[in-house]
């Protein structure tokens, strides 16, 4: 459910991630997280950068040719580190709106996720005097601009958590 608008300053961020299809995608980002805790690169990424928290970064980059965006693990950089094993990205100023909900169970996750995101584009954003500057019809696919995801506990694969999702925007 909606939250707030908030403000976000430039944040230098490290992570992985990949490029996915633009459709039936939400298996490939759990599995994402799943794996980074499992191997231990979560932890890893979160000592290098000096960060306790791990966002989930939709959309940093996309493909229109191919149908492809990225999904990224990510912690802000707070130590200005360099790792070979993680790519530099850079979130730009920008305002987010704010929408959360709640998952009780793994097997829910991914009803959950297309409820938020039902609400998100099916209902706020075509009743609000903003837009996402992360659909290729407004100004989509700009790096620097993404959809932020906050889990908490930060593991979304391993039982209930507490979801916090921004959306840039920016006023029609």
């Amino acid at each position: 459910m909606f939250r707030d608008i908030i403000s976000i300053t430039e944040t230098k961020c490290l992570g992985f991630g990949l490029m996915m299809p633009w459709e039936n995608n939400l298996e490939m980002q759990f599995n994402l997280w799943k794996d980074g805790f499992v191997s231990g690169k979560i932890n890893k990424l979160k000592e290098i950068c000096g960060s306790e928290q791990v966002i989930g970064v939709f959309c940093y980059k996309c493909d229109m040719e191919k149908q492809t965006f990225s999904y990224h693990i990510a912690c802000e950089n707070k130590l200005n580190a360099l790792n070979s094993e993680f790519e530099e990205l850079k979130l730009e100023a920008l305002n987010y709106a704010c929408f959360e909900n709640d998952c009780c169970d793994v097997e829910e996750r991914f009803t959950k996720y297309d409820a938020l995101c039902n609400e998100i584009w099916g209902q706020w954003l075509p009743n609000s005097n903003y837009i996402s500057l992360i659909e290729p019809e407004t100004f989509g696919c700009i790096e620097g601009y993404a959809l932020l995801e906050i889990y908490t506990p930060e593991n979304p694969t391993g039982g209930s958590y507490h979801l916090k999702m921004l959306l840039p925007i920016n006023k029609k």
